[in-house]
């Protein structure tokens, strides 16, 4: 497949990402994409099985949680299940946001199909519908911008989408904060891009987490903006 806009969106996002784990999931689904020519679920789950029992790092906790049950022979779906019930339902966060844009990339995967796959994505880890819905809104938003429509056309466009208009008005309703609950997070880096805000800023605001900024360099590139 086609992978040209993927390797640029991959580019914006690691140069958001100071820590590691977000750019390595994302080469992974990349690669993923690539060996099926589609999103096959059972194989990126597969690969990213792999990368926890060898060299994953920075996965956050619903990500670590979900393999390490795997790994102790729960099935993937029930290891996502027990996971979410642990964490008191507690897995709206942004790793699917964080390695899924580069799916918008993939220009031979129709626009149509964008949502469906970034929220069955998010399912291999996040069961909290925002954590997909989140996803697919980063997802769509690279798509948009890829094909040539400015930041603000873009969420114009998006917010007359019937899957996608309600999680980006509660996008708007959200916090400028550096933690790492997607709607916030969203928010957060859609403040930084409205601002033309620096990255070093947006890392200075961000912290030690690093939450927003992942997005910011995720988008950016799609805008074709300097970092």
């Amino acid at each position: 497949m086609k992978a040209e806009n993927s390797n640029l969106i991959l580019k914006g996002l690691s140069k958001g990402d100071q820590i590691g784990g977000p750019t390595q999931l994302a080469k992974i689904l990349c690669e993923s994409i690539k060996s099926c020519k589609s999103f096959d679920k059972d194989d990126l789950t597969k690969r990213y099985l792999k990368w926890w029992e060898n060299d994953a790092f920075d996965t956050g906790p619903t990500y670590a949680s979900v393999f390490s049950k795997i790994v102790m022979g729960t099935d993937p779906d029930e290891a996502v299940r027990q996971t979410h019930k642990e964490f008191d339902q507690n897995t709206a966060g942004c790793g699917p946001a964080h390695r899924c844009a580069p799916l918008a990339g993939f220009m031979n995967i129709p626009s149509t199909r964008l949502i469906s796959i970034a929220r069955q994505e998010a399912l291999i880890t996040h069961q909290h519908p925002d954590a997909g819905s989140g996803s697919a809104l980063v997802v769509m938003i690279c798509r948009l911008l890829l094909e040539g429509l400015s930041f603000q056309e873009t969420l114009e466009n998006i917010s007359t989408q019937p899957e996608l208009k309600t999680i980006l008005s509660r996008v708007k309703k959200a916090q400028l904060s550096p933690d790492g609950y997607i709607l916030n997070v969203l928010f957060s880096a859609f403040y930084f891009i409205e601002k033309q805000t620096p990255m070093d800023k947006v890392f200075n605001f961000a912290g030690s987490s690093n939450y927003c900024p992942v997005i910011v360099g995720s988008i950016r590139a799609c805008m074709k903006s300097k970092f």
